[in-house]
């Protein structure tokens, strides 16, 4: 009779294969409803035009079931970082977000930027933001659920004296994720949310390098918290906090190559495993 490790790595391999099996959703982020006329953020060479409001709007950023999908991104508030609470920070500033990004790339990427003022009484904090989906022409009045969507999230990496970290939330359908195998982010399970670590030293902001694959089932909407550690000592220049969303896997042209195994989240517990080789130990020995 197989054993219950057995039982175990099958029911792994089938939630894996599952996963890897799913529809996803491509998105694109280059037809921006309101215009981005500022230009530079941040005083850098990113972008050029982005806008500082705190939403912006796609029209047909993708398509399901013949249904055209618009997304909207919203700026939700400031944060400390410390929690998924929205305890709001003096020290960091919102900035923009870039559409269209990185198109030399054959990519059409959401940018997002913020940056610290420069006070160091408050050396943690940044900005939480969603993603919503709804159906195309409706005004953004009639949300639609996806079946799945994946996003490449890249350039995130960090300064010798600047630490940053992005937190992804499991209520919204987080399923899974793969990292970079350059990217050297660490992974912190927050009770069901996870936080993403970067490396803390700099990556190139067009490359996938400093990213990961993120991988939501049945989702609507999504939030993530993007906020930063930064310490005496950093260059004013280097003050501010960039990372870039790519919603259809351009920047690699569909591909995971150079990326880590797939991780299902929350990562299957002893027990569950245990459980499910139970009841098909069980349903085994029905048809017998």
């Amino acid at each position: 009779m197989p054993s219950v490790a057995s039982h175990t790595s099958l029911a792994l391999a089938a939630l894996i294969s599952a996963a890897a099996g799913q529809t996803y959703v491509d998105l694109n982020f280059s037809n921006n409803v309101q215009p981005a006329t500022q230009m530079y953020p941040n005083n850098s060479t990113l972008g050029p035009y982005y806008t500082s409001e705190p939403s912006l709007d796609f029209a047909n950023a993708g398509t399901y079931n013949g249904i055209g999908i618009d997304v909207r991104v919203s700026q939700i508030g400031l944060t400390d970082g410390e929690t998924s609470n929205l305890r709001p920070t003096s020290t960091y500033e919102w900035v923009g977000w870039i559409p269209d990004y990185n198109t030399s790339a054959g990519s059409d990427d959401l940018g997002v930027y913020y940056r610290h003022d420069g006070n160091y009484s408050q050396e943690t904090g940044g900005i939480a933001w969603s993603m919503s989906f709804y159906e195309a022409g409706s005004n953004f009045s009639v949300p639609v659920t996806l079946p799945g969507v994946r996003f490449l999230i890249y350039d995130h990496d960090g300064e010798p004296y600047q630490s940053e970290s992005i937190r992804a939330f499991g209520s919204d359908g987080l399923v899974g994720y793969q990292l970079h195998n350059n990217s050297e982010i660490s992974v912190v399970d927050e009770n069901g949310n996870l936080r993403f670590d970067s490396r803390g030293s700099n990556h190139l902001e067009t490359t996938a390098d400093g990213g990961m694959i993120l991988y939501y089932n049945n989702v609507s909407s999504v939030r993530f918290d993007w906020f930063a550690t930064t310490q005496f000592g950093l260059a004013p220049e280097s003050h501010g906090i960039f990372a870039a969303i790519d919603g259809n896997l351009g920047l690699t042209n569909g591909s995971t190559n150079g990326f880590g195994n797939f991780v299902p989240v929350p990562e299957p517990s002893t027990a569950l495993l245990t459980g499910a080789a139970a009841a098909g130990m069980a349903l085994r020995r029905r048809r017998c």
